[in-house]
C-alpha cells in the first residue's frame, strides 16, 4: 500500500540498511556458495520470510543463501535509489508499481526479464504495472491487493440485513444501520485522504467509469474527469458521507479499524491487508464488494498490483538471483506466500487455494467481476500536482468542506491539464 507520507527524505536512514544491502559474496566456508541480499519495504514481514520462505527457497537450492534486508516503507525509495546509485543495492529489489518503477527502470536499476520463464506464469494484466513503454518486463509479481467493504455479521443478523446486491440497496442498508442507532453504519473518517481515495472513491467509482476502460481514457486521453460517467463515480462517493461516524473529520485510519474491531459500526471500507486486524477482536466478519447501479450490470473489483520483485542490473549474482526470480513464479512459493501472508493475493494464471476463510472471500470477489487498478498512479501522477495525491485531497474537501463532484472533477482535470499531455 502507498504510504500518505511517502517521503523521498532523509537519506541517513540509508545508512543504517547498508550493513544488509549490497551485492551478493561468497557465503560460509563452500567458494561455489553465494548470498544473495533481499531488498523489500516489508519490514513488519521479516519473521515470516526468515522463518517459512527462505528456508524453502534454500532447501531446494543448494548453494544459495539469501538475506532479508526490509527498510521502512515511508524511507523505502530513498534508501533504495541511495544504495543502487552508490553501487551497494541488494541483488532482488522489491518493485514498486507504475510510476515509480518505470522511473526506476529508465534509470537502468533492473535487468529485463523477457527471458524468465517465470514470466509466463503470469498474465498480461498482473505485468503491466512493472513493464517498460515498451512492454519488456523488469519484475516478477508476488501479491495484489483488494479492496473490500467489511462487515459486521453479528449485526447484520441482529437488525435483519443483507448484503446489498445494488447501488441503491447498501443506501438501504445505511439508513437502517442509521436508523437503529446502535452502530455507525461506516467505520470511516476523512482525516487520512489516501484512504478516502483507495479504500472508498476508488472502490466505489470503477461501476460509474468502467473500470479499466476509464482509467485508460485518462490516460491515453479520450476521457477526462470531467466526463459524466467520472463525475458519476465522484457523487457515489459523496453519497456516503451522511453515513459516517460523529467527528468524522478527526477519525484516522487507525481509528476506523478500532471502530469496527470494538463493534461500533457495522460496515468498514477497507483493503485485503487489514484481515488479521479486523478480525483479531474475534468478530463474525464477512466482506462484499461494490455493489453496480443495478442487478444484472458489470460489476468491478479494484485489485491494486503491490508487490514483485526485480533484479538490480548491477548484481555481480544474477545466475543465483535468476534462480530465486523464477522460483517465485511457482506455485509452491505463491501457495505458500499467500497463505502466510492473509489478504495478499497471488497474481499467477494458476488457482490458489487460500487456507484463510475471509482471504477465500475476498479471493471470490473477483469471480464475475472486471478487475481494475487505482486510478491514478500509472502515468496521470508523474508529474506535478501528481493526480494521486490531488484526488485525496479533493477527496478531504467533499467530506469535510462540500466541494460538489462537479467542482472536484473541474478542479482535478485543471491540474491533470497543466502537466499531462497523453499523447507523451
Amino acid at each position: 500500500m502507498r504510504s500518505a507520507t511517502a517521503p523521498l527524505a532523509a537519506l541517513a536512514v540509508t545508512t543504517l540498511a547498508l550493513g544488509l544491502a549490497g551485492c551478493a559474496v561468497g557465503s560460509g566456508d563452500d567458494p561455489d556458495s553465494v548470498t544473495l541480499t533481499l531488498g523489500t519495504w516489508r519490514t513488519e514481514d521479516a519473521t515470516m520470510w526468515e522463518n517459512d520462505i527462505i528456508p524453502a527457497f534454500e532447501a531446494s537450492h543448494p548453494g544459495i543463501t539469501v538475506e532479508y534486508a526490509p527498510i521502512d516503507t515511508n524511507d523505502y525509495n530513498a534508501a533504495i535509489q541511495s544504495q543502487i546509485d552508490g553501487g551497494t543495492g541488494p541483488d532482488v529489489i522489491m518493485c514498486r508499481p507504475f510510476d515509480v518503477n518505470r522511473a526506476w527502470i529508465d534509470k537502468g536499476y533492473f535487468e529485463p526479464l523477457d527471458g524468465l520463464d517465470a514470466i509466463g506464469s503470469f498474465p498480461e494484466s498482473a505485468l503491466a504495472a512493472w513493464e517498460g513503454d515498451d512492454g519488456t518486463p523488469y519484475c516478477v509479481p508476488v501479491a495484489s491487493v483488494l479492496a473490500g467493504f467489511y462487515y459486521n455479521a453479528a449485526i447484520f443478523d441482529e437488525l435483519g440485513l443483507e448484503v446489498p446486491q445494488t447501488q441503491e440497496e447498501f443506501l438501504e442498508v445505511l439508513d437502517a444501520i442509521k436508523e437503529d442507532g446502535q452502530y455507525a453504519p461506516l467505520a470511516l473518517g476523512s482525516a487520512d485522504g489516501w484512504q478516502l481515495a483507495y479504500n472508498m472513491l476508488y472502490q466505489v467509482g470503477p461501476n460509474a467509469w468502467k473500470g479499466e476502460e476509464g482509467r485508460l481514457g485518462l490516460i491515453d486521453g479520450t476521457q477526462r474527469l470531467t466526463d459524466p460517467d467520472f463525475v458519476e463515480g465522484f457523487r457515489i462517493f459523496d453519497s456516503f458521507k451522511g453515513y459516517l461516524p460523529n467527528g468524522f473529520e478527526s477519525i484516522s485510519y487507525e481509528d476506523m479499524t478500532q471502530l469496527f474491531t470494538l463493534g461500533k459500526a457495522a460496515i468498514l471500507p477497507d483493503g485485503s491487508w487489514q484481515i488479521s486486524q479486523v478480525t483479531s477482536t474475534g468478530l463474525d466478519v464477512g466482506v462484499f464488494g461494490a455493489p453496480p447501479a443495478a442487478k444484472g450490470d458489470q460489476r468491478y473489483q479494484q485489485e491494486m498490483a503491490d508487490m514483485a520483485f526485480g533484479l538490480n542490473a548491477a548484481s555481480t549474482q544474477k545466475e543465483a538471483a535468476t534462480e530465486f526470480l523464477e522460483w517465485l513464479g511457482t506455485s509452491e512459493f505463491q501457495q505458500l506466500y499467500v497463505n502466510k501472508l492473509p489478504g495478499f493475493f497471488s497474481m499467477g494464471g494458476e488457482p490458489v487455494k487460500y487456507d484463510n476463510a475471509l482471504a477465500q472471500e475476498f479471493a471470490d470477489l473477483k469471480e464475475g467481476a472486471e478487475l481494475t487498478s487505482r486510478l491514478a498512479l500509472d502515468r496521470l501522477s508523474a508529474g506535478q500536482p501528481p493526480l494521486d495525491d490531488e484526488i485525496w485531497r479533493v477527496a478531504q474537501l467533499m467530506y469535510n468542506s462540500g466541494l460538489s463532484p462537479e467542482e472536484a472533477t473541474a478542479e482535478l482535470q485543471a491540474g491533470l491539464d497543466s502537466w499531462y499531455t497523453p499523447a507523451q
